[in-house]
């Protein structure tokens, strides 16, 4: 059976939530920031707080730890700020995501009347004509951070090309994967192609090089490209201010100061709009737009039939349901 969990103040000594004058002026900072990124919310923590960094005052988020000046973490002093927040009601609540938490979508409708007249309002819709027809080259955009597949996902969906979410290194599992999709392009003589955007740092910048050493030393397949869209060193001047420090713990870390030197930026942040200009910049340089403008010529004619077939149908269906 089941335990049955009450409230038990003895298990922890957590200390009362007070505003003070520190916590009040990094309130004001979160606001400034949810008021500027009202279209593109929710947001991650993380998002958050790369965006507080470029557009506020970052004194209210530092720390002097040793007689050094430290930048304090996500998990603790900005979500403490952003619980209240909500607690309280200042904010809204679902302004953040929470990207580690899965809700099931729960099954089931009232009776079969119900489900007719549900699937007969949908017949027909969301057609599209696939845009990669006859493309020379079978791209995947493969995305460092889950959080931002809803920025990437609609540009990718213009192009009719799929996004893959690669948070770290790639299990073999997961590349197997790819091979068997790169396998089936090639039979269709297109090009294999990663479009990758990850973080500028050391494991970011070393991600697609290891991604590349399996599939082609590895597993064999030699007649892929790998393209990193971002973040490169060109695009620093679009992030406003303060690179991400290199962990000194990251193995990597070394030889990437070496390569590059020590300035490091997350993908997140990027500005929304930046980072969508920037995936659907790159995706037209690696696509034939002659060939995508005639697919979505013929999506037009597609429309024409469906429109006529889906009128059609749902007459002679609502008739044999009996709702008309």
């Amino acid at each position: 059976m089941a335990m049955l969990i009450e409230t038990d103040d003895s298990r922890n000594n957590r200390r009362p939530w007070r505003w003070t004058e520190l916590q009040e002026k990094r309130a004001a900072d979160v606001m400034k920031v949810l008021d500027e990124f009202k279209p593109y919310l929710p947001m991650t923590l993380r998002q958050l707080y790369y965006q507080i960094l470029h557009y506020t005052n970052q004194d209210h988020w530092f720390a002097i730890y040793k007689g050094k000046r430290q930048q304090v973490d996500i998990e603790g002093a900005l979500g403490r700020v952003m619980k209240w927040l909500r607690i309280e009601e200042r904010i809204d609540r679902d302004l953040i995501i929470d990207e580690h938490r899965i809700i099931t979508t729960k099954m089931g409708v009232t009776d079969p009347q119900t489900f007719i007249e549900q699937e007969l309002a949908n017949l027909g819709r969301g057609y599209a004509r696939c845009n990669a027809q006859k493309q020379p080259r079978h791209i995947e955009v493969w995305l460092e951070k889950e959080a931002l597949l809803r920025f990437v996902e609609p540009i990718a969906d213009e192009f009719c090309r799929r996004v893959v979410c690669c948070r770290g290194y790639n299990s073999i599992t997961f590349q197997t994967e790819f091979y068997e999709r790169a396998m089936e392009a090639l039979s269709y003589d297109q090009v294999p192609t990663i479009l990758y955007f990850g973080d500028w740092d050391p494991s970011g910048e070393d991600m697609p090089y290891a991604l590349m050493k399996t599939i082609r030393d590895e597993l064999g397949l030699h007649h892929v490209e790998c393209h990193r869209g971002g973040v490169n060193p060109e695009h620093f001047p679009l992030i406003r201010k303060n690179p991400v420090p290199i962990k000194p713990a990251d193995t990597r870390s070394k030889s990437f100061v070496k390569r590059h030197g020590s300035t490091a930026y997350e993908l997140d942040a990027l500005h929304p709009e930046q980072l969508k200009a920037l995936v659907r910049d790159e995706l037209t340089k690696l696509t034939d737009m002659d060939l995508y403008e005639q697919n979505k010529e013929q999506e037009l004619e597609d429309w024409d039939y469906l429109v006529q077939w889906r009128s059609d149908v749902r007459e002679y269906a609502a008739e044999r349901a009996g709702l008309i």
